[in-house]
């Protein structure tokens, strides 16, 4: 089984940052992805973390030399990063679904809409951990050929 912690749009929210590094720690994430805004957080992140860092740039980092998007695989999971700008996120997530799909990911992990949302569009797993600077977060679950998300507050 691997879990892996996810979050975005952290926005330099360093309340939140504190304690999802906490968390995070006890966790024991096997890896956590930043999904951008700020990657400066995601860099602040990665000097603390014991568990790998995969970021990806937002639309707030705009002078960042972060990739604008990240594939990882996990056993048979090809998991798909970006910040989701770029694909239309708040319009629509199907251009989201077909890009994943030409990347050969089957699973596409996003923010920028500061919603939380886990479904799954045009056959594709679709996860938005929601905003960070709110207090949200995300944890994706591979075990075997199951994939399952769960979306989560630091307030509770």
């Amino acid at each position: 089984m691997t879990r892996l912690g996810v979050i975005s749009d952290s926005h330099d929210r360093e309340l939140w940052l504190e304690r999802w590094l906490a968390l995070a720690r006890r966790e024991r994430y096997d890896a956590v992805f930043h999904l951008g805004d700020y990657d400066s957080d995601a860099r602040w992140l990665s000097r603390r973390l014991e568990t790998p860092l995969i970021s990806v740039a937002g639309n707030c980092d705009m002078f960042s030399k972060q990739p604008r998007m990240a594939r990882a695989a996990y056993g048979p999971h090809r998991v798909l990063a970006v910040h989701g700008h770029l694909q239309d996120v708040k319009y629509s997530l199907e251009k989201l679904s077909y890009y994943a799909e030409e990347q050969g990911a089957g699973i596409a992990l996003f923010g920028h809409t500061h919603v939380p949302f886990a479904d799954y569009v045009g056959g594709i797993l679709l996860m938005n951990p929601g905003a960070l600077m709110d207090g949200c977060y995300g944890e994706l679950v591979l075990d075997g050929e199951r994939a399952v998300p769960y979306l989560k507050s630091l307030k509770d």
